[in-house]
């Protein structure tokens, strides 16, 4: 199909930062526009959150903040890194924040992800119904030995917390690391965050994922290797909610409570982590206490960033 946007080396590309419903069904997608120009009528291409599907979507409209609509827009333009694109062509859940909309269409390269979707199952299986979690997608993955450490992350919706849990750590697509009984590292991780007292979930619902990618990115830079009963600093000055208002400043990990995944891949454990205190930090680090004893210490296994 012809690409009506594209001109050779000059690639459009926009990460999707939010993805809007209107009350009149449109689509928005919260944009930063980082290469290329585009405008209303304009054909822009999306892989979906597992890579699995190349969707076409048609630019509707442009709007930016304090100006309405726009008839075009050129990265580095005013405003252009909260850009507004009117989207048609494809439904709410097939948009997912962390990937690209841009003027060429990527290759597709797995049709089928069989350690994703064993990971999603027993999400799925826990949290009956939510079969199109909350997704963010990071748009440089390490499907393709890009520069990010995960392809995705989910978020279920468990009552009085969100839980998180990664896509990456562990083999997706295909078999690769030798070992039949585990499934590339052998684990993902998960995150049970409290609802309770967050000022803006939506904020701190996306800076999680963050926090999580930098985690993830131990393991995949450094090798490191996450078992329950460890504990990680993360802060030392403040706490590493949004507003760095909380005392968690570090985490200890446990087994999730969905336990070990059986994957086409071999197993996949799923390895919590639990936000602490620095007076709890501290207390591992002299050995005043184990992860194990400060666990059952603490009131639930939720990242609470209210907890004093």
């Amino acid at each position: 199909m012809e690409n009506q946007n594209s001109n050779g080396k000059n690639i459009s590309q926009a990460i999707i930062e939010n993805v809007f419903i209107l009350k009149d069904g449109s689509l928005i997608a919260g944009s930063n526009l980082i290469s290329g120009t585009i405008k209303p009528g304009d054909k822009l291409y999306y892989n979906d959150c597992t890579g699995r599907e190349g969707i076409e979507v048609t630019v509707a409209g442009l709007a930016l903040p304090g100006k309405g609509g726009v008839s075009s827009i050129s990265a580095g333009d005013e405003l252009s890194n909260r850009l507004a694109i009117k989207i048609m062509g494809c439904r709410p859940d097939q948009l997912h924040t962390g990937h690209l909309l841009q003027s060429e269409p990527e290759e597709v390269i797995y049709h089928e992800a069989p350690g994703w979707d064993a990971i999603s199952r027993a999400f799925e299986k826990r949290y009956p119904g939510q079969t199109r979690p909350a997704h963010f997608g990071t748009y440089a993955s390490f499907k393709s030995k890009e520069a990010g450490p995960l392809d995705g992350i989910s978020v279920y919706n468990g009552g009085e917390y969100l839980h998180f849990v990664t896509y990456g750590l562990s083999e997706l697509y295909e078999k690769q690391n030798g070992n039949p009984g585990r499934s590339g590292y052998g684990f993902e991780l998960t995150l049970k965050l409290k609802k309770a007292g967050l000022e803006n979930m939506v904020l701190e619902v996306r800076h999680m994922c963050s926090l999580l990618q930098m985690v993830s990115g131990i393991t995949v830079n450094n090798g490191h290797q996450f078992f329950p009963g460890q504990y990680l600093a993360i802060s030392q000055q403040k706490g590493y909610d949004v507003m760095g208002k909380s005392a968690l400043t570090g985490f200890v990990t446990k087994e999730d409570e969905l336990g070990t995944i059986e994957s086409p891949f071999g197993k996949v454990q799923l390895i919590q982590l639990v936000g602490i205190t620095t007076a709890e930090m501290e207390s591992l680090k002299n050995q005043q206490l184990t992860p194990v004893q400060l666990l059952e210490k603490l009131p639930d296994d939720l990242t609470d960033y209210a907890r004093k």
